[in-house]
């Protein structure tokens, strides 16, 4: 959430809104995109503000290797490479990846181009400039197509825009306002009240979903406008909590102070399980840590947490089930069979 409270925060702040424009990008195939070159120069820039090992960098590097394999056994390459070196999606370690090169990319754009404000969240890109001419604009799509280019990377760009929808969010340089967005034919659904989750996660829906909109809206009217979508989408999963508008405020960000070493134990929750595990295992760390226990230190009720976890749904299991006995019958395209009608040999070509 914190990537669309700073997007929100900066246009707020954006003077002058009628004289501005926008510019839209999206990065092709961003993550597949990425090469062992340009990793390497991201590395480097990132050396000037922070020290990165040898020991970092063999790991970094050791980590892009692919380990997926074809069913001869022979390990997955991408087109036109004779190595494994990959940018995985949908890990943690490639998600950094994403926002090291990013973040070199938006450092490249803001040297090149002189562009102050201008934001790229994974492949998604915006930036704010003053109102530019026809020529002008085509002008700057050209350049940042080219800078793109020399990193290897291929963008499609929207320029001159008065209003965007950019991640979940519209923003209007007319009206200077911003409200929730959502792409077409995309309901909103949540989970059923009654549905076999903590009580501390169902409990708590209403009011994330109306401080999340609130964040999304730049007053009271547009969240008005907004709300009875995310009403209904309530109310159709059994909550009869309302949602309201609450002012997001600017809090300063707190120096971090040492976080202390917990240790979760995190156990499946159900609702067919009468016994109160929380209590019971609290329970159980003071009876057997007492203050006079040597290990009191460590094994307490300060670095010994509980929170329940969620285990796959029925319909969900049922699925992975069926997808993996399909994906084992599939037929080996090594082994095709001749189509032809007759038993006789098939021409030759």
């Amino acid at each position: 959430m914190a990537q669309y409270n700073l997007c929100t925060s900066v246009f707020k702040d954006l003077p002058n809104k009628h004289e501005l424009t926008f510019i839209v990008f999206d990065i092709i195939d961003f993550y597949p995109s990425i090469s062992e070159t340009l990793l390497n120069e991201a590395l480097t820039w990132a050396k000037q503000f922070t020290k990165i090992t040898e020991a970092m960098l063999e790991a970094i590097k050791h980590a892009r290797k692919s380990l997926l394999y074809d069913n001869t056994g022979r390990p997955w390459m991408k087109k036109d490479t004779n190595n494994a070196f990959d940018v995985t999606m949908g890990s943690y370690d490639g998600a950094e990846i994403c926002e090291l090169i990013g973040l070199y990319i938006l450092s490249t754009l803001q040297s090149k181009l002189h562009i102050e404000n201008v934001g790229l969240y994974r492949d998604d890109g915006l930036a704010v400039l003053r109102s530019l001419s026809g020529r002008q604009a085509d002008r700057v799509r050209k350049q940042l197509t080219e800078i793109f280019g020399n990193f290897g990377l291929r963008i499609t760009v929207e320029t001159n825009l008065k209003a965007v929808n950019y991640l979940d969010v519209n923003l209007n340089l007319n009206t200077g306002k911003y409200k929730p967005y959502r792409k077409p034919n995309n309901e909103p659904t949540y989970i059923n009240a009654q549905s076999n989750h903590p009580p501390s996660i169902t409990k708590q829906i209403p009011t994330s979903i109306s401080k999340r909109i609130s964040s999304l809206s730049s007053d009271k009217d547009t969240f008005d406008q907004a709300a009875p979508l995310y009403r209904e989408a309530l109310k159709r999963s059994g909550y009869a909590e309302p949602i309201n508008f609450t002012p997001t405020e600017t809090t300063r960000t707190k120096p971090a102070n040492r976080g202390r070493k917990i240790i979760w134990f995190n156990p499946p929750f159900s609702k067919a399980v009468k016994t109160n595990i929380g209590a019971t295992f609290l329970r159980l760390i003071q009876k057997h840590f007492p203050p006079t226990h040597k290990l009191r230190k460590i094994f307490n009720r300060n670095t010994l947490k509980i929170s329940y976890s969620c285990t796959k749904n029925i319909k969900s299991i049922i699925r992975s089930h069926n997808s993996k006995i399909i994906s084992n019958e599939k037929p080996d395209a090594s082994e095709r069979k001749c189509n032809c009608r007759t038993s006789r040999p098939a021409p030759r070509r």
